[in-house]
């Protein structure tokens, strides 16, 4: 039982300064950087970025390149449940970056709209209740606080077990030996946050700010949540719902029928201009952590300096198929009352973007500042890369007893040393050449919808 409601380490800031913790406020972590200011690692990152925006046909002005790679392996589940791997993805916020890395113990998108609906202020002329709903405030603060505390523990616990690898997702960890402790705690804490939730939402029912208490009510209501299906998970209360446009297993069997997705292809060099971030939804990018150039070799994962630094090297990347799936909220999200409030009222202390004296409910370092709409899958990617004649040699001992390679979110399985693998070199126009052997999809980006834009 995670991220219901308000109950994150964001939606608790949004109750009491929404600083620290601010999911998209990344300053720290995440410093934004403009073209020219990128080590060779972003750098690739960044060609990348424009390779797909240039070769896919994809606006810039709702695409996000998102790392590490994620497969599309999500089961099909009878109605009303959803996997736990498919609900980390769908609910989490995207980083607000044009390429930016996806975390599944990240902050669920109906926590970012409850703690946003927790701003609005309930507005009533009757100074008692006014003195109710500030002391009901504070007592659903005090228990937010109680299981945030509880919640940041876990995931440090997490990612320390995980290795921040994504496996397994934070909410299927938390149903193994590592996590029920843990779980056990959250849902004790969970429990007094909705009690105090509900005290103030009873006390929303008497005041006059248009939608409010309707909105909280379907935020609330069961009818619009879904049973996590993995059996680990069984006993976990319901979840916000979301939903897809196709099931992984569906879109594939299209695509091998050939009715399914389009080809592709994508293609950068190093010595190519950098994508001018600026031209995207975001405005700009920040740095990325996770390395672009990989190998692995005895089982384990290596970085490719050799591809980095090679001004001749020229990449060129298939797709069998590719395609954009939807995203979409259940009911439980009302984005009519959303824009109805873009402008407010909300409580003191804050203001719709945010200004010297007050925290922002929208825009980058906001509450709520973007969701995912969708998603972008491709299905066995295939490569070839040319590099110096230098280069060739140096990384080709390392070729023929490679086990796979990662080119940005791209995982390809497979081995230059396996003859029946299908990698090939070629000495005498020093290209690296394979196709992935998984018969997996796999996530390479998201479609954003920004949440009321300045």
């Amino acid at each position: 039982m995670r991220k219901h409601l308000i109950h994150s380490p964001e939606s608790a800031q949004a109750l009491k300064g929404y600083d620290a913790l601010n999911p998209l406020a990344l300053a720290s972590e995440h410093p934004l950087v403009l073209p020219g200011a990128t080590d060779v690692n972003d750098k690739a990152w960044n060609h990348l970025y424009g390779a797909m925006v240039d070769g896919l046909n994809i606006s810039p002005s709702n695409f996000q390149l998102i790392y590490p790679f994620t497969t599309w392996d999500w089961p099909i589940v009878p109605a009303g449940y959803t996997s736990a791997a498919q609900w980390d993805f769908c609910s989490t916020v995207p980083q607000f970056s044009a390429t930016g890395e996806y975390t599944s113990a990240g902050t669920a998108f109906n926590d970012s709209y409850g703690a946003m609906l927790n701003v609005v202020s309930a507005a009533t002329s009757d100074p008692k209740l006014k003195a109710d709903i500030e002391q009901a405030r504070n007592m659903l603060q005090l228990a937010v606080n109680n299981y945030d505390t509880i919640y940041k523990q876990s995931v440090d616990a997490y990612v320390t077990e995980t290795g921040g690898t994504n496996t397994p997702p934070y909410t299927e960890w938390l149903g193994t030996m590592g996590g029920r402790s843990w779980q056990a705690q959250l849902d004790s804490a969970w429990q007094n946050v909705q009690a105090q939730q509900n005290v103030y939402n009873q006390l929303l029912s008497e005041t006059t700010t248009p939608g409010l208490k309707d909105a909280q009510d379907r935020l609330g209501n069961q009818d619009y949540y879904t049973k996590l299906q993995d059996p680990s998970l069984s006993a976990f209360p319901a979840v916000p719902g979301y939903s897809i446009g196709m099931d992984a297993t569906t879109w594939l069997n299209k695509v091998q029928a050939g009715t399914g997705g389009s080809s592709g292809k994508i293609g950068f060099s190093n010595s190519q201009a950098e994508y001018d971030y600026k031209k995207t939804w975001a405005g700009g990018s920040a740095s990325v952590k996770k390395v672009f150039w990989s190998v692995n070799v005895g089982g384990s994962w290596e970085r490719v300096d050799e591809f980095s630094s090679d001004s001749s090297l020229s990449v060129e990347v298939s797709f069998k198929a590719w395609d954009q799936i939807s995203i979409t909220a259940s009911r439980w999200y009302n984005g009519a009352f959303v824009t109805g409030v873009q402008k407010g009222p909300f409580i003191r202390g804050y203001s719709p973007y945010g200004d010297t004296s007050t925290k922002a409910v929208w825009g980058p370092e906001g509450i709520m500042s973007a969701q995912k709409v969708g998603m972008f899958v491709c299905y066995k990617p295939s490569f070839s890369i040319t590099v110096s004649a230098s280069t060739f040699k140096a990384f080709s001992e390392k070729w023929e007893v490679s086990a796979g390679l990662r080119i940005g979110p791209f995982s390809f399985s497979g081995g230059g040393g396996s003859s029946s693998s299908g990698w090939k070199s070629d000495s005498s126009t020093n290209t690296f050449s394979g196709e992935s052997t998984a018969e997996t999809a796999l996530i390479m980006g998201t479609s954003i919808n920004l949440i009321n834009p300045q």
